[in-house]
């Protein structure tokens, strides 16, 4: 239960809101600040690039005109992708797996343990265990 907290709160940290885009249009918007705030880089970048034009201007003002209706469904796609990357299994978190195929787990005895303290160790400082040929066993 305190994960999917900490995740929440994740979320509430990085969810974008439609007021602060529709801000962003209206005072920024030929810079396109309002894409680059919905996680769209690279369309602001080429409204940007064609606010420094004057022909650059025959497309962009249309274009923020067409935005100022697409910015709900820009930042609620934004806000679903902070979910989706939030929820997926890290590499750290194993994804659940049913009880019958999970194995039961190895009890160490103290040599176990030492040999694998040991080999921990030497792949800290970069050794790589080499394939010997059965001959030479």
């Amino acid at each position: 239960m305190d994960n999917d907290l900490q995740k929440q709160m994740v979320f509430e940290a990085n969810r974008k809101s439609v007021g602060v885009a529709y801000l962003l249009w209206l005072f920024l918007g030929s810079f396109g600040a309002h894409r680059f705030y919905s996680g769209r880089t690279k369309s602001g970048l080429a409204q940007l690039v064609l606010l420094l034009s004057v022909v650059g201007w025959l497309v962009l003002i249309p274009w923020l005109l067409i935005d100022l209706v697409l910015i709900p469904g820009i930042v609620h796609e934004q806000n679903m992708q902070t979910i989706s990357r939030l929820t997926q299994p890290t590499p750290t978190q194993p994804l659940a797996a049913p009880q019958a195929q999970q194995q039961p787990r190895k009890v160490n005895t103290e040599a176990d343990r030492k040999r694998e303290a040991m080999l921990e160790d030497l792949r800290a400082t970069g050794y790589k265990k080499d394939r010997r040929n059965s001959l030479y066993r």
